[in-house]
């Protein structure tokens, strides 16, 4: 039975509530294990920079797009220096080891205009969106990063996201650094709705037969990054992510006849840091 976002609302914050608790007990956990690495400098080190892709024009298109996406990031000076990779949401670190972190996390996703793709004329548009959640991150070992991020759409399309992933992180030299994982996306009732089902109305105007997506998995894939730092404050990357949609998705009328399951980005950008407040 297809849970409606009324219900998924209040489970999204009990989540929250959730991982924010036992983040703190991990963290607290770690911290009795391990001997914090204390600053060596005083300030904050700001990155700035951006990145290109070649990513499908809204999710399920047939067709490409060209689009662009900023790098933000900080970090207190002498701090650790975490991954990140180009889809990561922006965080606010709060709880933080050597090893873990746990921080609130937003991003946004891109807006599904129409008029982009003639097979989707008839069924509607989707607003930009940006949405707000947590994230959860753990590394088991020095290579291997897992995380977590549960997000709601606080503004354009109403919806709650969970995304997962694994990457196995090989960094030969203080240059290179190499990634590659698994990638598991997971969506309430009100996006897959919102992406994926054709209404009553929708079915007359477009043609297409009604269907109903079903919450639960979205879509399954991997990525791999490859950047390479030129010097202390300058770097270049590039990177792809391939994302099959799930059968609750790959099977809408949408999907099956005027769009793709296979979503493939590829893309790369560069970054500047510098310290400030020193």
């Amino acid at each position: 039975m297809a849970i409606d976002v009324d219900v998924w609302s209040p489970l999204k914050w009990v989540t929250v509530a959730i991982v924010l608790a036992l983040s703190m007990s991990a963290s607290r956990a770690q911290e009795a294990h391990e001997t914090a690495t204390p600053p060596q400098s005083s300030g904050w080190i700001v990155t700035l920079g951006g990145f290109g892709d070649l990513e499908p024009k809204f999710e399920g298109a047939r067709h490409h797009a060209i689009w662009y996406h900023p790098i933000i990031d900080y970090r207190a000076a002498g701090s650790r220096e975490w991954l990140s990779l180009p889809f990561d949401g922006f965080d606010f670190p709060l709880i933080e080891t050597r090893s873990f972190r746990a921080d609130p996390v937003v991003t946004g996703r891109w807006e599904r205009d129409v008029s982009l793709e003639r097979g989707f004329r008839h069924v509607g548009s989707i607003n930009l969106s940006a949405e707000t959640g947590v994230f959860v991150e753990w590394w088991p070992i020095e290579q291997l990063r897992t995380r977590a991020e549960v997000r709601d759409a606080v503004l354009g399309a109403r919806c709650i996201v969970a995304d997962l992933s694994t990457d196995w992180v090989w960094r030969p030299n203080k240059q290179w650094t190499v990634t590659a994982g698994p990638r598991l996306s997971i969506a309430d009732s009100a996006f897959m709705r919102s992406y994926y089902s054709v209404d009553d109305e929708q079915s007359v105007t477009s043609g297409l037969p009604t269907y109903s997506a079903p919450p639960g998995v979205r879509s399954y894939g991997a990525g791999s990054m490859v950047k390479y730092k030129w010097s202390d404050s300058f770097a270049t990357m590039a990177f792809v992510e391939c994302q099959r949609l799930a059968n609750s998705a790959a099977e809408s009328p949408l999907i099956d006849d005027r769009g793709s399951p296979n979503q493939l980005t590829v893309g790369g950008g560069m970054s500047y840091s510098f310290v400030v407040g020193k």
